[in-house]
């Protein structure tokens, strides 16, 4: 082989190996926004679907209303939200696609006696009607400190609806991101905390309070989620900046095929009811 032709050989293996590269760096999902979503769903979710298409994720959590910031400015390719898109953020061209439900719970200190709380409590509790733990069989002689997520999360803002509260009680503690509430209700005997059922699952070392709704237990299963008789119900969503398309729409439907609907009960989440 000449020289000249040798050159031109690498230089054809080179432009290869180039195109292959930047092929390859094409094929990744960014993801950004809901931290529960982030870190309890998508890990699980992208090494599954890596099986399938060979994607790689790129993966950052926060919250719904960061996630959302940066789809906006074009640094991630799907964000996560625990609650849906506000008519503005549509105007801006934002698509959302409802993927799974969750339950968000209330959690306290493992010391704390009280196993079981109604939903008026909590009511109370949350518009600062109810201060002190002695009024509900808790720690005696303590002030209760509500625990939240910040205000752009879908938890705090679908649990301010629900609930019915405007604003947190005068000495609440809101954490940077929704799965900061476990940690800090850990090391907090006195607080209460509102967090996702599924960041929570598997934890020993806090207290999971039983809810009692008009005189009824209202247990975290499947079955109450679905016909929405735990009062406590929150849709889970995937924005993208328009109609999604290829990878990212086959990772969308992917949580509507039977792997992706064993991701989501794996995950502690919740199946959508059918339609």
């Amino acid at each position: 082989m000449t020289t000249k032709k040798m050159t031109a050989f690498a230089a054809a293996v080179m432009l290869i190996c180039a195109v292959s590269a930047i092929s390859h760096a094409q094929e990744r999902i960014r993801y950004d926004g809901s931290a529960p979503i982030g870190k309890l769903l998508m890990p699980r979710a992208a090494e599954e679907f890596e099986k399938k298409e060979k994607i790689t994720f790129d993966l950052h959590y926060k919250t719904t209303g960061y996630g959302i910031e940066k789809l906006l400015s074009g640094e991630c390719d799907i964000a996560g939200g625990t609650r849906a898109l506000e008519p503005s953020e549509k105007d801006k061209g934002l698509v959302e696609i409802e993927i799974c439900l969750d339950g968000y719970v209330f959690i306290v200190h493992e010391s704390n006696p009280i196993k079981q709380i109604a939903s008026e409590q909590i009511e109370d509790i949350f518009k600062g009607k109810i201060t002190a733990w002695d009024d509900i069989g808790g720690p005696k002689g303590n002030k209760i400190t509500v625990i939240s997520p910040p205000p752009d999360t879908g938890y705090y803002l679908t649990a301010k609806k629900t609930i019915g509260f405007n604003e947190l009680p005068e000495n609440a503690m809101q954490v940077n991101m929704t799965t900061e509430v476990y940690t800090t209700v850990k090391a907090y005997p006195f607080g209460i905390g509102l967090t996702s059922h599924a960041d929570i699952m598997d934890k020993k070392d806090v207290k999971l309070l039983e809810i009692l709704h008009k005189g009824k237990r209202a247990k975290i299963t499947q079955t109450h989620i679905y016909f929405g008789t735990y009062p406590y119900r929150q849709s889970l969503y995937m924005f993208t900046k328009g109609e999604p398309a290829g990878n990212v729409k086959k990772f969308i439907e992917f949580f509507s095929t039977k792997e992706g609907k064993n991701v989501i009960m794996a995950s502690g989440f919740f199946l959508l009811p059918p339609k």
